[in-house]
């Protein structure tokens, strides 16, 4: 499988992958963290899950089906291993340890995309912007990032004008500092605090 394996780079808000297109790659990311988004018909879109060096994108398609669901976006600089479809279930019907990585790995990401629906559903804006803060510094391996409000807004399901408000809130507590695209974590503690409890459910998820 090395020999089919190729080093890829994505900057932060490159598409990997469409909704309702064929998935030709799977991905295994060595750094960096790839969002999985919903998209509806009027382009309003929310996250599902999240993958990191933890998983791999493409794991449904090595074991059948063939088109994806959501749109796979780059939300932190992404370096990853690909493999070509093709190649991949070939080594996939030889290797039932692999599968059964897969078989792992969509279990992951159907109980994120559960969770990440209560937490939608049941828990503040604040909340979510807090829980959303700490999972991106923990694939980042860094208090300090980029985040784009767009994109950031596009994961929450939420306007940008929203985003903006809770970042001026947090700022006022000295949570956090965020100007320019510039994203900095002052005080870790306070952000868990102010975050539900899903940071730690979806952790254990991927642990």
């Amino acid at each position: 499988m090395t020999a089919k394996l190729h080093v890829v780079e994505f900057a932060q808000g490159k598409v990997i992958q469409n909704e309702h297109e064929e998935v030709r790659d799977t991905y295994f990311p060595l750094s960096g963290m790839l969002s999985l988004l919903v998209v509806l018909s009027d382009g309003r879109m929310a996250e599902t899950s999240v993958v990191g060096r933890e998983g791999l994108i493409g794991a449904r398609a090595g074991l059948g089906s063939q088109m994806s669901l959501v749109r796979v976006v780059a939300q932190l600089p992404v370096r990853a291993l690909r493999i070509s479809m093709k190649d991949f279930r070939e080594v996939l019907a030889s290797s039932a340890v692999l599968a059964e990585l897969c078989l792992k790995n969509a279990d992951v990401l159907l109980d994120q995309a559960r969770i990440t629906a209560a937490c939608n559903s049941l828990h503040l804006v604040e909340e979510r912007f807090c829980r959303w803060l700490l999972h991106t510094a923990d694939r980042a391996e860094s208090d300090q990032f980029d985040l784009k409000q767009e994109l950031l807004s596009q994961m929450l399901g939420v306007r940008r004008t929203t985003i903006t408000d809770t970042a001026k809130t947090l700022q006022k507590k000295g949570t956090i500092t965020y100007s320019r695209g510039k994203m900095q974590i002052l005080n870790r503690l306070a952000l868990q605090r102010h975050s539900c409890e899903c940071y730690e459910l979806l952790k254990r998820t991927s642990s």
